[in-house]
């Protein structure tokens, strides 16, 4: 038996005791994932899930390829705009759990005074209930995929439409085929590593997310 999943659509004002806000860009807002992930944890337990809209966070792709052969999704920090994502109350042991399946992300603590957060359906701030003072976010260590000339992130979207631009800029014959081609493809070997090394290598990547002086992820 695995954990149930609530989405909760109208959250109620206080979170679920000794828990605290992760927010998902990625395969993370699925309940299906997190299931899988953290079920067994506690498998008669409940996870509780609410639609967020956050700003000055929008989505990009990782800049690297997945061990499974696809490219991730990954948020970016900007200035502007908002995002409507999934969000997720965990408790520290399951916040714990599930860095532990994100070897390519680091999670990072953000602040609501810079990116504001409505809680439930997507309404005018003052008719949702209180938002957390913080939240967490999983920050790509790659960075994301980005025009080599202007730096600007390619915005996300579809598998076929990122290999495609992967295989204009890199001329990489296994990115060629559909996206369920190329996939499979780079699911095998040592394929996903070799294709993020020339993502590397052609300066392909920015950034995703202020870094300190030391070049830590701020």
């Amino acid at each position: 038996m695995s954990a149930s999943v609530v989405v909760e659509r109208d959250p109620p004002t206080a979170p679920p005791p000794g828990t605290r806000l992760v927010v998902a860009v990625g395969s993370n807002a699925a309940p299906s994932v997190l299931r899988r992930k953290l079920g067994h944890l506690d498998p008669a337990g409940v996870l509780h899930l609410t639609p967020v809209r956050v700003a000055n966070i929008t989505v990009g792709h990782s800049a690297h390829v997945a061990a499974r052969g696809y490219v991730p999704a990954a948020p970016v920090h900007t200035g502007h705009g908002s995002l409507e994502a999934v969000a997720a109350w965990l408790s520290p042991r399951q916040t714990e759990a599930l860095d532990l399946t994100e070897p390519n992300y680091d999670r990072r603590t953000v602040n609501t005074h810079d990116h504001p957060l409505i809680l439930g359906e997507p309404r005018l701030p003052a008719d949702g209930p209180a938002s957390p003072d913080e939240f967490d976010i999983y920050v790509s260590r790659h960075g994301v995929l980005a025009d080599p000339s202007a730096g600007t992130p390619l915005p996300f979207g579809s598998q076929a439409g990122v290999f495609g631009w992967l295989a204009r800029h890199l001329g990489d014959p296994d990115l060629h085929g559909s996206a369920a081609e190329v996939c499979a493809r780079l699911a095998i070997a040592d394929h996903a590593n070799r294709v993020t090394g020339l993502i590397r290598a052609a300066g392909l990547s920015r950034s995703a997310w202020p870094v300190n002086a030391r070049g830590v992820v701020a």
